[in-house]
């Protein structure tokens, strides 16, 4: 059986690897993107429903309300990338 880690990154809005900067680890896609929530409350925002969407079927935000946006990375564990 696999097993899988959420890696839950902030962002430019570019969405640049150079601009990843980690931000959580999570256990499954709902506690990743609850994660999220978390980030953007923390900085005095919300993800809106059409960024929830987006997050659960292409793993980011597109246009997120506040600074930079939010990456979802699902990494295989005891797996070279």
């Amino acid at each position: 059986m696999k097993k899988e880690i959420y890696l839950v990154y902030k962002t430019d809005n570019w969405h640049s690897y150079a601009s990843q900067d980690l931000i959580g680890i999570a256990t499954t896609e709902d506690i990743a993107i609850a994660l999220c929530k978390k980030q953007a409350t923390k900085e005095h925002t919300r993800i809106d429903k059409d960024q929830l969407f987006n997050l659960g079927n292409i793993k980011q935000t597109q246009g997120y309300s506040g600074d930079g946006e939010f990456v979802i990375q699902i990494a295989e564990i005891d797996t070279l990338f």
